[in-house]
């Protein structure tokens, strides 16, 4: 969890300077659609707080935008259909539609939800393979 956190304040600062992407949020989406947590919620608020004081927007409006999508994301993570992994691409297209209000921005949104599936795989391969759980015994 620590390094999640540090990654996205990286991205953060990333996303603010140099990349307009919004791969923070994609990083966020793709967590909840693999894990439904609280932690989610929490990391979609303070992200939120932390983008909104980089770019000097009024603070806590992205961070309700991130803690709907997140929860959004979460709620289709139940259904049947959501143990495929290309399906990251359409709801992604759609929650970042959302997000942005206009459709001037679709191609950029277009980008961002192909971006989905890498990131996807990444934080799976990150959630699955580095990650210890409780349920996990090491022996020494």
């Amino acid at each position: 969890m620590k390094t999640l956190i540090l990654i996205l304040i990286v991205i953060a600062f990333i996303e603010t300077t140099i990349l307009p992407l919004n791969l923070g949020l994609l990083i966020l989406i793709c967590r909840s659609y693999i894990k439904t947590e609280d932690k989610n919620l929490y990391l979609a608020f303070g992200f939120g707080l932390l983008i909104s004081f980089l770019n000097l927007s009024p603070l806590g409006l992205l961070s309700l935008k991130y803690l709907g999508l997140v929860q959004l994301t979460q709620m289709l993570s139940t259904s049947p259909l959501a143990g495929r992994s290309i399906l990251i691409i359409p709801i992604s297209f759609v929650l970042l539609l959302f997000y942005h209000h206009n459709l001037q921005v679709v191609p950029k949104v277009i980008i961002e939800s192909l971006l989905s599936l890498p990131i996807l795989y990444f934080v799976k391969l990150w959630e699955e393979r580095f990650i210890v759980r409780k349920e996990i015994k090491l022996r020494v």
